[in-house]
């Protein structure tokens, strides 16, 4: 079959009844969490508004932007920059200062990471059309394609520059999207799943909760954890902004590499490592801090666990979008962290 004779959103009532939606996805190519992510809609009067609050000059244009799949957000140029306008729509307003507070401290580090921008009152956060909301600086720079040595030596160096910097930040909270969290929806969601894929699930949440057992102590600080690479922007070959803190947390520094390397480092397709890659990131990483004995003897299954992690989400974001075409179209495809997962389960490079 032709993948672009008809739209996924028509062939979506078909293939989710029979179950066969990945592979389907997989064999004609649809694009899955490719269209427009803006679930709060905003008009020009209520841009307007919302800028006459701040000293950011006179709204020029604005556009919904496309990709994410937990927040609206919207591109506002003015006439005096460009600006990111974030609306939040998985976290009420007393659990956003959390992740302003994160990205304010990356910020006072050195970092280029979009800290919310205070309005004329001083306040950084603020609620639109019943959501928080908050106003970012709009940084140089586009996604990259794809990854390659260079880019993943440098991310290496910069995430490892990043965790010693979140060891010095004082607030310790743990993942909503953590133990807690993948214990309870790897339960709800283990019935819906197919024998063989709930069974994967499930050991590898009962591998992590023996590991948790264990006296192994491992280095912890403040992460950004889901550092994804289309979570950073790229000005040529440099590095110039990380983005998307709203996942951050206080956890395992080798837990956010390991997601680090399932994304940047593997081959969507297969789930293979590129070893090129791989090497060029935890070289660079381990210059800026080594590893210990411990991290590098629990590395397997940390890599595990992250592919885990985002495997159980796109499953949740999935099966929660399963009645509405149009929010169905903009999730991500479980199958390609599911086939992460298989390989690493299968063979795990050394730490080194």
């Amino acid at each position: 079959m032709d993948g672009n004779a008809f739209s996924a959103i028509d062939l979506f009532p078909l293939i989710v009844e029979h179950r066969l939606f990945f592979e389907y996805a997989s064999a004609v190519d649809i694009k899955i969490g490719t269209k427009l992510a803006v679930y709060t809609s905003l008009d020009q009067d209520d841009m307007l508004a919302l800028l006459a609050d701040y000293d950011l000059g006179n709204l020029v244009s604005f556009q919904g932007i496309s990709g994410g799949v937990e927040n609206t957000n919207y591109f506002v140029t003015t006439d005096q920059g460009k600006y990111v306008l974030t609306l939040f729509e998985e976290f009420e307003a007393e659990e956003v200062p959390y992740f302003l507070d994160v990205v304010a401290h990356f910020k006072a580090e050195g970092f280029n990471v979009p800290a919310a921008i205070d309005d004329k009152q001083g306040e950084r956060l603020r609620m639109v059309k019943g959501r928080p909301a908050i106003m970012v600086d709009c940084f140089p720079g586009t996604l990259l394609d794809q990854t390659d040595a260079a880019s993943c030596a440098l991310m290496g160096t910069e995430l490892a520059k990043l965790h010693k910097a979140g060891q010095t930040f004082p607030e310790k909270r743990p993942s909503h999207r953590g133990v807690a969290w993948w214990n309870v929806t790897s339960k709800d969601l283990a019935p819906k799943l197919p024998a063989e894929e709930a069974t994967l699930l499930l050991d590898q949440v009962r591998a992590f909760d023996d590991f948790l057992q264990t006296s192994t102590e491992l280095p912890t600080g403040t992460i950004h954890a889901d550092l994804f690479f289309n979570n950073t922007l790229f000005v040529g070959t440099e590095l110039s902004a990380i983005i998307d803190f709203y996942n951050a947390c206080h956890s395992w520094l080798t837990y956010d590499l390991a997601i680090v390397v399932n994304d940047w480092c593997s081959d969507p397709d297969t789930g293979e490592l590129d070893m090129a890659k791989y090497s060029a990131l935890v070289t660079a990483y381990a210059s800026e801090r080594p590893f210990t004995g411990a991290e590098k003897e629990t590395w397997p299954l940390m890599l595990q666990t992250a592919a885990m992690r985002f495997w159980l989400s796109r499953l949740e974001a999935w099966y929660g979008a399963i009645d509405d075409p149009e929010r169905l179209a903009q999730q991500h495809n479980p199958e390609e962290i599911k086939r992460i997962l298989k390989v690493r389960l299968q063979s795990c490079p050394e730490l080194v």
